[in-house]
């Protein structure tokens, strides 16, 4: 496990200093009581860490920022960690870092290997990350490509923290559009025996993909369904379409490089009586009213301003009704402490809607999602458009044949979640530092190629005295590693998985740039061995940044 973090001892340093400036002070439990906040100041010039602790108390305490600041910072114990403390208009509290400990922490991290940045923050906890979970009606399309990766990463992130993780695909084998994929395979199954008499659905899936099932079924069932009325060959293709589709949906989530503990199907937990179980509990705690021949959760009475269908009028849940249910059952019948779901921004509504019903079951506070926009595809400045039942679309395996899983990935994620993302092709294709995940990759390819030329002189970073590590390009790079722990926990809380290309990118310039300027195997063999183990721990954050990432780090290119 990565070391208590130098942004909570930090923290803690100044919690000190506070409680002691509030005693002297005479400023009570208030000052006392409040929690110290620090994070990295935008310009770094104003040092390894600030605090808005003393503008916060300012008004409460009827002082100025700079005066509690100033006691604040005159309290600061000192030690092995921080050099300075700095006092900044109108109150902020900044803090330098020992240069020598800095130093030290180069031999941490190599000697932490892929343990750096882990830490045991979620031991003991199972945690459920559900993604991608497209319908079953075609082959996966990059329209649903985006949540693929912000999932994984996560899962990745939670695992790092010491969590149980399962990463969950649910099929949504059941409800109108599956009915509707039947038909179209029907008609198309049909047609090629050379009956037009049915005509297509008015909202069917026209693509091709369609006439392609249409064709593997005749091949592998003759004409074992020609005589059989159109409803029951629409059943029966249904059930082979959608089959067909999963096993694809498996291939192509492989070929992104995520790797599913469970897919777990509608139809199972229909057929298991759960659902009727969670309407019972929602009816016995008063939630449901029969109303107009349809069961309603009664949402007004839990703070929403309409209220939702949750079994129709047919007598056939509703997609919400059954999700409930789904949710309920992952959070109690298997048992996980969290749920966490990556949905697509078109489900808002949905979203409100669950919260309602979750919060009447007890589990909303179990339960986060990551809304996503989606994923404009840019080739040559056209932007493509993609609908399944519109027959436009780009297969999401086609994708990453064109420019690769690597840089598939990082594409998907190199945006925060609530924006929109926009692929550009001609960009994603380029080796050269153009392309975010090149300049990237060859960052770690360099380093590996430093190490190379270092065995050939027989040279190791075994030994190497870190301490020589002094010039401001050095040290800049050991602060930048020392960001990746802090960075697990941010995204851990925030669900901001984009950080981590970001950061990538700041890692990869900041050493290329170090490169440039610094030799590493010179004539002067301890100096030598300093950068080398430098290198050494650059190198592993790298390595375990992309591994979060879920793209690879070669040692050539």
């Amino acid at each position: 496990m990565t070391p208590p973090l130098a942004r909570d001892r930090v923290a803690d340093a100044l919690t000190t200093a506070v409680h002691a400036a509030a005693d002297a002070g005479g400023w009570g439990d208030l000052a006392r009581e409040a929690t110290v906040e620090v994070e990295r100041p935008a310009n770094p010039a104003h040092g390894d860490y600030t605090s808005n602790i003393a503008m916060r108390l300012a008004k409460p305490l009827k002082r100025t920022g700079l005066e509690i600041a100033k006691a604040v910072a005159d309290r600061v114990p000192k030690g092995d960690l921080i050099a300075a403390v700095e006092v900044a208009a109108p109150g902020f509290v900044n803090v330098r870092l020992e240069h020598a400990w800095l130093a030290d922490q180069v031999d941490v991290i190599v000697a932490l290997g892929p343990a750096f940045g882990r830490n045991d923050a979620l031991a003991g906890q199972k945690i459920q990350v559900e993604f991608i979970s497209a319908n079953p009606t075609g082959p996966m399309t990059v329209a649903n490509a985006r949540g693929g990766p912000l999932g994984d990463v996560l899962a990745n992130v939670m695992a790092l923290s010491g969590a149980q993780v399962t990463r969950e695909f649910y099929v949504n084998d059941g409800g109108g559009r599956v009915e509707v994929l039947g038909e179209s395979v029907a008609v198309r199954y049909r047609e090629l025996g050379g009956d037009m008499s049915v005509p297509f659905p008015v909202d069917g899936y026209p693509a091709d993909y369609i006439v392609d099932v249409a064709k593997r079924i005749r091949a592998e069932g003759g004409d074992r369904y020609e005589t059989l009325p159109f409803a029951e060959q629409a059943k029966a293709f249904t059930v082979k379409a959608q089959r067909w589709f999963v096993d694809g949906f498996k291939v192509t989530t492989q070929h992104l490089g995520i790797r599913f503990d469970e897919w777990f199907f509608e139809s199972a937990l229909m057929s298991s009586g759960y659902f009727s179980e969670t309407l019972r509990l929602l009816r016995e705690g008063g939630h449901l009213e029969d109303r107009d021949g349809a069961v309603w959760l009664r949402s007004r009475d839990l703070g929403e301003d309409i209220e939702s269908v949750v079994v129709r009028s047919s007598g056939l849940p509703t997609y919400f009704g059954i999700d409930i249910a789904y949710h309920r059952h992952a959070l109690v019948q298997r048992g996980f402490d969290r749920k966490i779901d990556i949905w697509g921004a078109n489900t808002h509504g949905h979203l409100r809607r669950m919260k309602t019903a979750l919060a009447a079951l007890g589990l909303v506070d179990r339960w986060d999602v990551v809304l996503y926009q989606y994923v404009r595809f840019l080739h040559e400045g056209v932007l493509l458009k993609m609908g399944k039942r519109l027959a436009q679309f780009l297969l999401l395996d086609d994708v990453i044949d064109a420019v690769g899983v690597d840089v598939a990935r990082w594409f998907f994620l190199q945006a925060s979640a609530d924006r929109t993302v926009d692929f550009d092709f001609e960009l994603a294709v380029q080796q050269s530092n153009e392309n975010p995940v090149y300049y990237v990759q060859y960052a770690h390819a360099r380093i590996a190629s430093i190490f190379r030329t270092a065995a050939e002189r027989g040279m190791a970073s075994a030994g190497a005295d870190v301490g020589l590590l002094v010039n401001d390009a050095e040290l800049d790079l050991i602060r930048r590693c020392l960001r990746f722990p802090e960075l697990v926990e941010e995204v851990r809380g925030k669900h901001n998985a984009h950080l981590f290309t970001g950061y990538a990118l700041e890692l990869a310039g900041a050493f290329h740039a170090f490169y440039k300027g610094n030799r590493v195997i010179g004539e002067d063999e301890a100096r030598s061995k300093a950068r080398l183990r430098l290198v050494e721990a650059v190198g592993l954050t790298l390595r375990q940044t992309l591994g979060v990432l879920g793209v690879s780090a070669p040692e050539q290119m």
